[in-house]
């Protein structure tokens, strides 16, 4: 019924200070050109280099069949979700299809994920204490976030803590959580970031002390990921949620925290997890165990559209993360042509066909080489973000 293909693939790996973004670009043979992105964590050269092993799945494709080459992707990578470098890059391609079939029938994606609930999408902001060094610093960013309209922040206050937490460790993240509590008042959620630091016992000292606020949404990855037994036993013994999921890669990955009620609130990020078709299958699951949805979304902007188009479509929707105001580089917006617009802690609901967003020429000015490393969640300093 459809004549378009899949004629060639571009892709733009650009040097954001933190983290390398991946941004796709599909072409059909009538001219379309879908936007897509698969930015992943110290491994962008790599996906680069497996399109070239991987190529003839994509060019040829119809751009209409969307199941049909995530599933042939599949059963071709045999590895499945273990290999993320694949995931990532399926994803991106995944969603630049999406953007492709919005763009041919004219209306946004959400459309065909079953239309939006909403019109704008409740945010929280994170990359805000990039500047931070003292306590002061601290109190001062957090009243700016608030300022600007936002209800809900996150931070790790844990600074290159692994593991145990020595006694400075400690007395100067309840010294962060503290004075930022202050600074916004109790109206305000805190959402406290782990990053999988932690063993159970330090994590679990850290959830009886958060319960001491009122106003804690959420205690992010209070230990690795994989450790999903000890994440269900302090699920079970705080007040506290526990949120998790942006380190989980397809629907598979989430089968377990689901069923022993690990996590309150299920954290999908839509290009690590196997695309958007993917993601509204995690929702839907999430929906099934009484889970909330709030999508990780620490990537580039053209992600930031992504997950819009997913977060309108659900109905457990919690809240989304943004970078967007306080950790991207300030020509961000000189390689792309939207960006999002947030009043008052809410983001709109973009309503241009596909996903709303597409490169400009100038992303090539940003090219990345090899050079340009990610940052090291574990070392000193990492809150700057590459921003000094």
């Amino acid at each position: 019924m459809y004549e378009e293909k899949i004629t060639d693939i571009r892709t733009y790996i650009v040097r954001n200070p933190w983290k390398k973004w991946v941004f796709l670009e599909l072409i059909t043979n009538d001219g379309t050109v879908g936007t897509g992105e698969a930015t992943v964590y110290n491994g962008q050269f790599s996906l680069k280099e497996r399109i070239r092993d991987l190529g003839d799945l994509i060019t040829g494709a119809n751009p209409f069949e969307i199941d049909k080459f995530v599933t042939n992707w599949m059963l071709r990578t045999f590895n499945r979700s273990k290999d993320l470098i694949s995931i990532s890059l399926m994803s991106g391609i995944e969603t630049a299809l999406w953007d492709i079939m919005g763009k041919h029938f004219g209306c946004p994606v959400y459309t065909f994920l079953g239309g939006k609930f909403r019109d704008r999408i409740k945010v929280y902001a994170n990359g805000w204490y990039t500047s931070a060094d003292t306590i002061d610093d601290w109190k001062k960013l957090a009243s700016g976030v608030v300022s600007r309209g936002y209800r809900a922040l996150k931070f790790d206050p844990f600074g290159a803590g692994s593991g145990f937490l020595d006694d400075n460790e400690w007395n100067r993240a309840r010294d962060i959580i503290e004075s930022v509590h202050d600074a916004v008042g109790k109206n305000v959620e805190l959402l406290i970031e782990g990053h999988g630091r932690f063993n159970r016992s330090t994590a679990l000292k850290i959830a009886k002390y958060l319960e001491g606020f009122e106003n804690i949404g959420w205690f992010e990855e209070p230990v690795i990921p994989e450790d999903i037994e000890g994440m269900a036993m302090i699920a079970r013994s705080t007040s506290i949620p526990i949120a998790a999921g942006e380190r989980y890669v397809t629907r598979f990955d989430f089968i377990k925290p689901f069923e022993l009620g690990a996590i309150h609130i299920a954290q999908p990020d839509v290009i690590n997890t196997g695309g958007l078709f993917e993601a509204k299958k995690i929702a839907s699951m999430a929906e099934a165990y009484n889970i909330a949805i709030a999508p990780h979304q620490a990537e580039g902007p053209v992600n930031t559209f992504i997950t819009m188009q997913f977060d309108a479509t659900l109905p457990n929707l919690k809240i989304q993360e943004m970078f967007d105001e306080y950790a991207y580089p300030e020509w961000t917006w000189d390689i792309v042509d939207s960006k999002p617009e947030i009043i008052s802690g809410y983001e709109k609901v973009e309503q241009r066909p596909g996903i709303g967003i597409s490169l400009k020429d100038r992303v090539k000015d940003y090219l990345a080489d090899e050079t340009n490393k990610d940052f090291n969640l574990f070392s000193e300093g990492w809150e700057k973000r590459g921003f000094t």
